[in-house]
């Protein structure tokens, strides 16, 4: 599964939540760990994986985890 940095292009995947704007394109502009049991059920990630605050065309912004992310096209 791909690392991402801050300013990377992604695209949200199309399994993801309708909140999570399947196959939108966004900007990563955050990046953290999943650190409490709660945060971890509430997103269905592991502890200690990467979550990223991804900021779409529109100035909205949602964290999400790794999972829910592809790298976006060239």
């Amino acid at each position: 599964m791909p690392a991402f940095n801050r300013g990377d292009t992604v695209r949200v995947k199309a399994g993801a939540e309708p909140a999570s704007r399947p196959g939108a394109l966004a900007e990563v502009v955050g990046i953290r760990e999943v650190e409490t049991e709660d945060r971890a059920r509430e997103l269905e990630a592991a502890i200690g994986s990467k979550l990223y605050l991804i900021e779409f065309g529109d100035g909205t912004s949602i964290e999400i985890a790794q999972a829910w992310l592809d790298p976006a096209e060239e």
